[in-house]
């Protein structure tokens, strides 16, 4: 028998069984990475873990950071078929070379690996740019200055798609934070944002726009055409007495809020903060990781806090809330009632 009839009875035998495994009249979608019910079919079958059932019916995306990359890489990997697209955080500024744009180590090893990989190297990975330098996080002075002017928004944004291009990354994701209600600022962002959504159009590259909840959206004419990426998250934390990250009540109120913009996405958190004072004064961070380490070390017991849904314990004069698995669960429950619609999600973060 020749090598061709042998391939072609191999290849409708392997169709039979799997039309006898799924059914004849299951409907075939189509292969496109774009296509939402392929995509939910597929994690039916590959992926029954907390990350995938979360992802049933809607898209979900990660980010992840540049300190902490192997764990990430392992994880996306597992879960590939639950992944809808990466933030690679993060480009950040180089104060000591007028404010120039780099790309860090860390996010370059990521996106490295992730292309050389098989199971990931078709998953579609975002250059997110923060205004943070090497020295200070979140800077407004440095969105001031990068945007003082119109030819400035300009040059940003031609700068920000060459080194896009240059990596090969699928698109862009903006995360300037801390603007607030500056509706000055604001303005210039919109200015910039325009010339910014105008570029990557033409270069074939997607646009995401992360905004905090605190965004006065009805003040400002942001672009129609990037997804917008709400921040559904540290409503309690840094400053703040000790509470969970999200409440019922601050995710319809987002929501709310921000789905007027049209094409809107919303995102969550993971893990928690450790309050050590009753005034917000001595607050850490903790991920998820950190979470499960601190419980075992202190022997503590959770419950779940019936407002929320946050998990929450004490030790000491210490109150520690945290989101997991089931929370991120209501969380989005919450959010997808509010807004009539499966809403898709950004989770913050990969480990």
């Amino acid at each position: 028998m020749s090598k061709g009839i042998k391939k072609a009875i191999k290849i409708a035998a392997a169709s039979l069984a799997w039309l006898t495994l799924a059914g004849c009249t299951a409907k075939q979608e189509p292969k496109s990475s774009s296509s939402k019910s392929s995509k939910a079919s597929k994690r039916q079958v590959s992926d029954n873990s907390a990350m995938g059932r979360l992802s049933q019916g809607r898209k979900l995306f990660y980010w992840t950071v540049y300190w902490d990359v192997n764990g990430p890489i392992k994880t996306i990997e597992q879960h590939a078929a639950s992944v809808d697209g990466v933030g690679d955080f993060a480009a950040i500024y180089d104060e000591n070379k007028n404010d120039q744009l780099f790309l860090t180590d860390g996010a370059k090893k990521l996106l490295k690996q992730l292309r050389a990989n098989s199971a990931t190297k078709q998953t579609p990975v975002y250059m997110t740019v923060v205004n943070d330098t090497r020295t200070e996080d979140k800077s407004t002075d440095l969105v001031s200055a990068l945007l003082s002017s119109k030819a400035q928004a300009k040059q940003q944004a031609k700068e920000i798609v060459a080194l896009t291009k240059k990596h090969q990354f699928d698109g862009v994701e903006m995360d300037y934070e801390q603007i607030r209600d500056d509706t000055g600022l604001w303005k210039k962002f919109a200015v910039f944002e325009k010339e910014l959504w105008s570029l990557c159009q033409k270069e074939q590259l997607k646009l995401r726009v992360v905004l905090e909840p605190s965004t006065p959206v009805k003040k400002i004419s942001l672009v129609k055409g990037p997804e917008y990426v709400v921040m559904c998250y540290n409503l309690y934390g840094f400053g703040s007495a000790p509470g969970p990250k999200a409440n019922r009540k601050f995710l319809v109120k987002t929501a709310k809020s921000f789905e007027s913009l049209g094409k809107v996405s919303y995102a969550l958190s993971n893990g928690g903060f450790d309050f050590g004072t009753a005034d917000g004064t001595d607050v850490t961070s903790l991920t998820t990781s950190d979470v499960k380490k601190l419980i075992k070390r202190k022997k503590a017991k959770p419950v779940r806090d019936k407002a929320s849904g946050a998990m929450h314990f004490s030790y000491g004069s210490h109150e520690v809330w945290y989101a997991d698995d089931q929370t991120l669960q209501i969380w989005a429950k919450t959010l997808d009632e509010s807004a009539g619609r499966k809403v898709d999600l950004s989770i913050w973060r990969m480990e």
